[in-house]
């Protein structure tokens, strides 16, 4: 592994990554991207990250396109690295394309979840190599070997190339330890547009503040059918080390004025001991804080000490209301009883509950439907969302359906409805779209009395700095909102 010692030299200018455009404008940064950038500065190899901040002002999706495009030629890079979900997809090989006609020259790598779940439709369509699975230090020897001139791409575990018009898959790399996940984001933070910090109410729902996201874990033991999680960060949970963690915090409220955190691992309450750890870490920065949990990983004990240390909202995969789909399609290992102890649970220590259900899934009727609808009257959840199942390549989902998509096709597909919806509805329910719409309908005003227009959500407002600003991020939130519905 290289060192900042022995590494060439290498400007910032020569390894980019590039923010896909659709990402600018909002606080949701991809911290993927963050932690390559920084496991690179760590390791000797200075980085440039190109986001919102390369156009001064909020410009439509094709003019942000070329801001990049533009930028990446004037600054000449030898690597571009992009990242790619299945709805970015087309962006992205766009972006690609362009690059490559104006400098072909240049290097390109692309990595993330839809890049590991089907290489070929980023090397049949001109990229020049995609790194699968967790990245850090497939990266890292990748640029070794393009700086030192040796190009020995055989040797990169976790790498997909062409050779000669051949796919070349080089083993799998095996996952990093607890001990390598030790690195903090603060370089890669350094490097970002400093509209990623101003007041939004993504971070965590409704809450007008200045927020982070943070990721404390990787991996997940469970085996959902709609989630492909485990292809990249595997089944086993590994946790960052306590000191990295409190490093980036105190970063972040001290130099970002953070208040508000929200945790992205996808299984933060399973291992009690470290959550506990994390939450006392933010309470002493005096954060207010949210995660995502699930409905077997919580005690009364312990969702009693979260509360203490700052947590405000607990989001929740119950997914569906029938125990035949959570069993027989979904593979969720939960049940109906523990959804309801749970919610009862977190909302008598006065934490908000987020609710997520998806439906349309293979086989479920409209009986499985109405049992949606009573769980999700009975557990009085905060706020609602509902999605209608999506089979993203690369899940057992999407095996179920059973129909082809292609790549062109990606980006048309949509948690909220799309022109493929009914194509892949293998429901016994007709007009998934409309079924969505009037839960969402349902359950709307509901949501935004008990976030934006409570009691604690006001006086959150008005009991701190910034109150017309975070009033007009909260009124700005709501008619979005109610326009979209």
């Amino acid at each position: 592994m290289a060192t900042p010692e022995s590494s060439p030299a290498v400007r910032p200018e020569d390894i980019v990554f590039v923010i896909n455009p659709s990402l600018w404008y909002q606080c949701m940064y991809p911290t993927g991207i963050l932690c390559l950038s920084s496991y690179l500065d760590l390791h000797g190899f200075p980085n440039t990250i190109l986001d919102s901040g390369t156009h001064p002002r909020n410009i439509p999706l094709a003019r942000r396109e070329e801001a990049i495009l533009q930028r990446l030629l004037e600054l000449n890079p030898r690597v571009v690295c992009f990242s790619c979900t299945h709805m970015e997809f087309a962006e992205v090989e766009r972006l690609n394309a362009s690059l490559k006609q104006r400098n072909d020259r240049i290097i390109t790598i692309v990595g993330g979840s839809q890049p590991t779940y089907r290489t070929s439709d980023f090397l049949d369509n001109g990229f020049d190599f995609v790194c699968v699975g967790e990245g850090e230090k497939t990266l890292l020897q990748f640029v070794q070997e393009v700086f030192e001139d040796t190009r020995r791409w055989e040797a990169i575990a976790g790498l997909v190339w062409k050779d000669r018009g051949k796919v070349i898959s080089n083993p799998p790399r095996p996952l990093m330890t607890d001990a390598e996940l030790g690195f903090d984001l603060i370089s890669a933070y350094q490097k970002i547009d400093a509209r990623y910090f101003d007041f939004g109410v993504e971070i965590i729902r409704g809450l007008p503040l200045v927020g982070a996201l943070l990721l404390t874990t990787r991996g997940c033991p469970y085996n959902c059918s709609f989630c492909g999680c485990n292809s990249i960060f595997g089944r086993k949970i590994r946790h960052r080390p306590i000191e990295s963690i409190e490093r980036e915090i105190s970063y972040l409220t001290r130099e970002k004025h953070v208040e508000g955190i929200w945790i992205l691992d996808d299984t933060f309450t399973v291992n009690k001991n470290h959550a506990l750890a994390v939450a006392n870490i933010l309470k002493a920065h005096q954060v207010q804080w949210g995660c995502q949990t699930r409905v077997d990983s919580l005690t009364p004990s312990f969702v009693a000490d979260l509360k203490t240390t700052g947590c405000v909202q607990m989001d929740f995969g119950v997914e569906s209301g029938s125990q035949r789909i959570l069993d027989e399609i979904i593979g969720k290992r939960t049940s109906i009883e523990q959804v309801i102890t749970s919610f009862d649970l977190v909302k008598k220590n006065k934490i908000r509950t987020l609710a997520n259900f998806i439906i349309g899934l293979p086989t479920e009727t409209e009986e499985d439907l109405a049992a949606t609808k009573r769980l999700a009257d009975r557990i009085d959840a905060d706020i609602y969302v509902f999605s209608i199942a999506t089979p993203l390549p690369g899940t057992r989902l999407y095996e179920m359906v059973g129909e082809e998509i292609r790549p062109q096709d990606y980006s048309s597909l949509n948690w909220n409805g799309s022109p493929f919806t009914e194509k892949l509805n293998k429901s016994g329910i007709p007009n998934i779209v409309q079924a969505r719409r009037d839960l969402k309908l349902r359950y709307l005003m509901k949501s935004l009395r008990k976030s934006i227009f409570s009691t604690g959500g006001i006086l959150f407002i008005l009991l701190r700095k910034h109150r017309m600003k975070r009033m007009r991020t909260a009124t700005g939130f709501l008619i979005r909102t109610l326009l979209r519905a």
